[in-house]
């Protein structure tokens, strides 16, 4: 299955590339997008056809540059950004994925789960708890927080620093652009219910 690559550039959206800061944003994350297990985010649904890979540098580097522009941190909000959706397991399946490492990654996607256990609710935590295994080196508390507390105000505790506020905003800017038409919301938020329902009867 070809998923890795060491050309970044094929797999970043032009308009990143074209950018005049991105050379400085690349210098931060670039051992993050080459690294093997990051990589395999390619494959991750996200929202509509976009995958985790792509919203994540969307994320990273939108946060980057808000980051610029009020003065925070820039190497926090290019990493978190880029890890914030690090998590463990895949939300939605697909046969890519499904036949990768014997279905490592859509494991829990075959258990019931109450409301509160769904990906929405506990994914912020897998990707905080996820990036240090992969990344140790990166370790450092405003990432960690940033990523853990980027689901606010769905996960009720807010972010501690102006870093995770961005990525907090940021992503959920982009992941309401990613969608083909705000009309599409509603019917993914009672399929979402109905699945639910009818799993737990």
């Amino acid at each position: 299955m070809n998923y890795y690559s060491e050309d970044l550039i094929s797999y970043i959206e032009p308009s990143i590339v074209l950018h005049p800061l991105f050379d400085k944003w690349i210098s931060i994350v670039e051992e993050i997008l080459l690294n093997d297990e990051f990589q395999k985010r390619k494959l991750f649904k996200h929202h509509h056809n976009m995958s985790v890979w792509e919203h994540s540098i969307l994320v990273s580097f939108n946060s980057f540059l808000v980051g610029r522009y009020f003065n925070a941190d820039v190497r926090v909000c290019a990493i978190a950004g880029l890890l914030h959706d690090f998590y463990s397991q895949a939300w939605l399946s697909s046969p890519e994925l499904e036949s990768l490492e014997n279905g490592k990654y859509t494991q829990e996607l075959k258990k019931k789960k109450a409301l509160f256990k769904m990906h929405g609710f506990t994914h912020a935590k897998d990707a905080s708890e996820n990036y240090i295994k992969y990344f140790p080196e990166l370790e450092n508390k405003k990432i960690t927080n940033s990523i853990k507390r980027h689901m606010f105000p769905l996960n009720i505790i807010p972010p501690r620093y102006k870093e995770g506020f961005i990525i907090t905003a940021i992503d959920k800017w982009n992941s309401v652009h990613e969608l083909p038409s705000i009309k599409v919301v509603p019917n993914m938020v009672k399929d979402k219910a109905i699945n639910v329902f009818f799993k737990k009867i």
